[in-house]
């Protein structure tokens, strides 16, 4: 998907989906209006609210703001309310009411909310993937097949359907019967990922669970650099751990992430150390070399550039909100 907007309810060209079938039109705003009953309730003023379902996330967001970093882990998000411009790389896309997005691996992006306000607040769900589930779900689909090999990709995106939106709210209706929500947040799960599998979304969602596919190939990179961002990086040796030459991992490090091993590991360790200095509340200096930074003075240029201020600032800022 190219940078553009989309239109009401989250439809935009490169869709099929169109508003001729009022029966159709009728269904999904419903449904879409039934949760975001559900997640206004839930998250009142809060910006984000960690559900008790596990890896079901909430976020509210009432006015505009300058662009964020932020790293996707692999999930699935759907815009309820409002519109925001995700950069995924060189890729930026917008998404309005009633899209979604699903990634693959953890991605660096820069996002920016562009319609939002105290009365219309922008809304959005996040539900983490379990990989594990998702592949039973495939499984209970249709038979093991032998894949052709397909380049991997980061992301995709669609519109949301009335049944994906209404296995939403019945999931959020479970936060407040947590004795139902044992039982029957699996259930719902598994139907959350059928409907993601009928979708835009398939193709990925089958590539990512096939076998070996997070053990091998560049997936593997991307998860040693997630686990290892504090170490110093060699790219010829990352590679060779990927089982590939770098000019090959370069190209496919890119196409999944939308930036190099380089980028993509600056990004994790800025995003470490600002959640370090946050939740932990150490200093500057003692962040930077616990991520992997030897020059303090390198860091805090880089922190500034990625987060518009100097890193002392940024985080009395933050707390202060």
């Amino acid at each position: 998907m190219t940078s553009g907007s989309f239109s009401q309810f989250g439809f935009s060209r490169v869709h099929s989906l169109t508003l001729r079938d009022p029966v159709q039109f009728t269904e999904r705003f419903q449904a879409l209006q039934r949760l975001i009953e559900k997640v206004t309730l839930q998250i009142g003023l809060n910006e984000v609210c960690e559900t008790s379902i596990p890896g079901l996330s909430f976020y509210r967001i009432a006015e505009l703001g300058t662009p964020t970093y932020c790293i996707y882990e692999p999930c699935v998000a759907i815009i309820l309310q409002g519109t925001k411009e995700i950069s995924f790389g060189e890729e930026a896309c917008d998404f309005g009411q009633g899209a979604f997005f699903v990634t693959s691996v953890d991605i660096p992006t820069l996002a920016r909310v562009t319609a939002a306000n105290e009365q219309t607040p922008y809304l959005s769900v996040v539900l983490k993937l379990d990989f594990s589930l998702l592949n039973e779900v495939i499984l209970t689909l249709e038979p093991p097949k032998q894949e052709m090999a397909t380049e991997a990709r980061g992301f995709v995106s669609g519109v949301a359907t009335s049944e994906m939106l209404d296995a939403f709210a019945r999931l959020a209706t479970l936060i407040e019967r947590p004795l139902e929500a044992g039982l029957m947040s699996g259930l719902i799960k598994r139907e959350i990922y059928g409907r993601l599998l009928l979708s835009e979304a398939g193709d990925l969602l089958r590539s990512v669970t096939r076998d070996g596919y997070r053990d091998k190939g560049i997936v593997r990179a991307v998860e040693w650099l997630k686990y290892h961002y504090d170490k110093p990086l060699q790219v010829a040796d990352l590679a060779e751990r990927s089982g590939m030459a770098s000019s090959t991992l370069h190209h496919r490090f890119r196409k999944l992430t939308g930036t190099s091993p380089i980028q993509y590991q600056k990004s994790l360790r800025l995003q470490a150390a600002r959640s370090l200095m946050l939740t932990e509340r150490i200093d500057v200096s003692t962040a930077a070399l616990r991520v992997g930074y030897e020059s303090v003075a390198q860091f805090s240029r880089e922190y500034a550039r990625r987060f518009g201020a100097p890193p002392s600032r940024d985080i009395k800022r933050a707390r202060e909100k």
